[in-house]
């Protein structure tokens, strides 16, 4: 009973996990509302792995290397440049757009949309810390006992179902309302998909900038 209240709990902290709106969600819409649903869930399958490593990182003590101001301000710059250089692309793709074109798009390739997910999700290693208050809010509530156990294992793979399910989930629903959309309006939403990642990218390098000098002015 104890094993089944804990993979509940690690589902639904997965599905949490997942909710919050950001780069991986906007790479997925604009595959989902142009009707490339698998390459959609590619990068879902992506962000999801990326998210379940630094998971693995945390059980095993590897965070206080991602402690380190210098190397947060890292990933937090080539962060903000994968993400200028995808806005950008979504927008030079969005005033090219044609009914057919979009076939031709690189990025929107299965194992393009896979590396994607999964390179936009490791420049994320505060989440390592988000796993970590998860195993110790699970274990004062005494669902598991320890994180070096293999319940801990249990908990990354129920939570990472709980992440995919969400983001699927999201995929299917959003392809749904693109199939009643014109390609007039796909277009506009596109390029505000290229717009929002692009302002995105701008607040992680001012980020990366203010970690940096914070730092070194220490």
């Amino acid at each position: 009973m104890e094993f089944i209240l804990l993979l509940f709990s690690s589902y639904i902290i997965g599905l949490i996990t997942a909710i919050p709106i950001g780069p991986i969600q906007i790479e997925m819409a604009k595959r989902s509302i142009s009707g490339y649903v698998k390459e959609s869930i590619m990068v879902a399958l992506g962000s999801t792995i990326s998210d379940l490593i630094y998971g693995f990182i945390a059980i095993f003590g590897i965070a206080p290397f991602l402690a380190d101001k210098e190397i947060e301000a890292l990933f937090l710059f080539i962060g903000g440049i994968i993400l200028i250089i995808l806005g950008l692309y979504t927008l030079i793709y969005s005033n090219r757009y044609t009914e057919n074109n979009i076939k031709k798009a690189k990025l929107f390739k299965i194992h393009t949309s896979f590396f994607i997910g999964l390179l936009i999700a490791i420049t994320n290693p505060p989440i390592v810390f988000w796993w970590l208050f998860c195993f110790e809010f699970l274990k004062d509530i005494n669902i598991m006992e320890s994180i070096k156990t293999p319940y801990s294992i249990a908990f990354l793979l129920s939570a990472g179902v709980g992440i995919v399910s969400y983001l699927i989930s999201m995929a299917l629903l959003i392809n749904k309302i693109g199939k009643i959309l014109t390609y007039k309006t796909e277009h506009k939403i596109n390029k505000a998909f290229g717009i929002f990642l692009i302002v995105i990218s701008f607040y992680f390098l001012f980020k990366s900038v203010q970690t940096y000098f914070n730092f070194i002015t220490k």
